[in-house]
């Protein structure tokens, strides 16, 4: 239970005051009704530098390591491709840097927002090499499309999405992941529709992606059931 962002032909000079407000919403971002306010349990970002995937991470809240975030963002400056995560962790004692998101393989990266219930469930099917122990449900997730038959990023990623749907409980699949050439962006949600949206926007050359509405004067428009979208970096 998190909230995403991913912005395209990524400038932090234009994309600032994009990122503060993303970055209040650890603070004041949507709940579901049973939640205690709050999304800090961890951060993490990524972005492309020449090429190859960059990541940061950490278990602690973005409130508290805003200015660290900034530093980051000032030395790269610029990427192709944006993302950033604030977590709201569903499983207990899992708070730390190990478990925040994003997870990544070479030199692709994904970020979740949501809960696959029985994701133990998937990891025999998924053969898994290098896959700790710990695994929660959106590392499974991730490494089940990735080590799967090879094929096609996105042929891969919707066919565990079907695997899912189709066998296992879930609140929500909504996620965004990037290889460097393209970004992807995926609305799916078994409950709570408020709480688990996904906004779009093309604004100024850049593709915004956010949990929610960020500045009025963005042309926001919410993703539908199942959209699944992906853009060329």
């Amino acid at each position: 239970m998190c909230r995403v962002l991913g912005i395209t032909n990524f400038d932090y000079a234009k994309h600032r005051d994009i990122v503060a407000r993303f970055c209040e919403l650890a603070r004041t971002g949507v709940v579901m009704a049973e939640d205690p306010p709050g999304h800090e349990d961890g951060w993490g970002l990524a972005f492309y530098r020449d090429g190859e995937l960059v990541v940061h991470k950490s278990g602690s809240s973005l409130l508290q390591e805003f200015d660290k975030v900034t530093r980051i963002l000032d030395a790269a400056q610029t990427s192709p491709v944006m993302l950033l995560h604030l977590r709201k962790s569903a499983w207990p004692s899992t708070s730390n840097t190990r478990h925040a998101h994003p997870f990544h393989l070479g030199n692709t990266v994904f970020f979740h927002n949501g809960v696959v219930y029985d994701y133990q469930r998937l990891i025999p099917a998924a053969g898994l090499p290098g896959l700790e122990a710990d695994a929660r449900d959106t590392e499974v997730f991730f490494h089940h499309f990735m080590h799967g038959e090879p094929r096609e990023l996105d042929r891969a990623f919707l066919h565990t999405v079907a695997v899912i749907r189709q066998q296992h409980r879930y609140s929500a699949l909504n996620c965004l992941f990037s290889d460097g050439r393209k970004l992807f962006a995926y609305r799916d949600y078994a409950r709570e529709p408020d709480y688990y949206s996904l906004y779009k926007a093309l604004f100024d050359n850049s593709w915004l992606i956010s949990s929610e509405r960020l500045g009025e004067n963005i042309p926001w428009q919410m993703m539908t059931q199942e959209e699944f979208l992906a853009l060329d970096l």
